[in-house]
């Protein structure tokens, strides 16, 4: 059995006893050691929840590294070490666990998904992740629609396009990279490879950061049903980006 291990520290909250760094890779070496298989490596990440910009790279290369099957299983000391962010957690979930075949340990709670009970609990989480993100796009849309029906322009400009005396102009080099994701989608590739493909390739986002299967779809959406066209009427002034 291949193992990989993940330890986390959040330098905004108040961290738990005997959870640090270190201690957090002497559990993980000891938990692997009992059973007798192999820790291919250990990954650990400091984080801070306090920016939006909070990736976990080290976590989102745990991720890659699983589309490889380059390991079996990862093993976490304690469930609330792994991630925070909601996105993150249902791209774990549903491309590590779900797709790639990848079993999931927290030695602190006994959860392992190898036994039925780890199982069951895994496809809650992924319902649960699932659930929230939709509620947030719901609340989002909800909030938009009342913004607009008062006049007021809402939110960023599309992926592709920048707001210019409150028009919206088209940014060439985004452009391109929404050709290429259209391109790639036709071609039969999923949001996911689509998304690891930009990462990879090192392509920023709107906003610079890593880019999500979601994203990704968004932006192909858009471009699909002519969203957000340089002709389209500007909205007018109103909340900022």
């Amino acid at each position: 059995m291949r193992v990989v291990g993940y330890a986390c520290l959040n330098t905004m909250s108040q961290q738990p006893k005997n959870f640090t760094l270190e201690d957090q890779q002497r559990i993980i070496q000891d938990f692997v050691k009992s059973n007798g298989w192999k820790l291919v490596d250990i990954y650990q990440e400091v984080t801070d929840t306090s920016t939006a910009q909070n990736q976990q790279p080290k976590l989102l290369q745990i991720i890659a590294e699983s589309d490889k099957r380059n390991f079996d299983v990862l093993v976490i000391a304690r469930l609330d070490r792994l991630t925070r962010n909601i996105r993150q957690l249902n791209t774990l979930i549903s491309q590590m666990c779900m797709k790639n075949g990848v079993e999931l340990i927290s030695i602190d709670e006994g959860l392992d998904t190898r036994n039925q009970c780890g199982e069951l609990a895994l496809k809650i989480i992924d319902i649960i992740t699932k659930w929230d993100t939709k509620r947030i796009s719901d609340r989002t849309r909800e909030i938009i629609a009342r913004k607009r029906a008062k006049g007021e322009r809402v939110g960023h400009a599309p992926f592709g396009y920048t707001y210019s005396n409150k028009k919206l102009i088209a940014v060439d080099s985004e452009l391109k990279t929404v050709a290429l994701i259209r391109e790639q989608r036709d071609n039969g590739y999923s949001y996911h490879k689509i998304a690891k493909y930009l990462n990879e390739r090192k392509i920023p986002s709107k906003r610079g950061g890593i880019w999500y299967a979601e994203t990704v779809k968004t932006v192909y959406q858009n471009a699909l049903h002519g969203r957000h066209r340089p002709d389209e009427p500007s909205a007018p002034a109103g909340v900022g980006m």
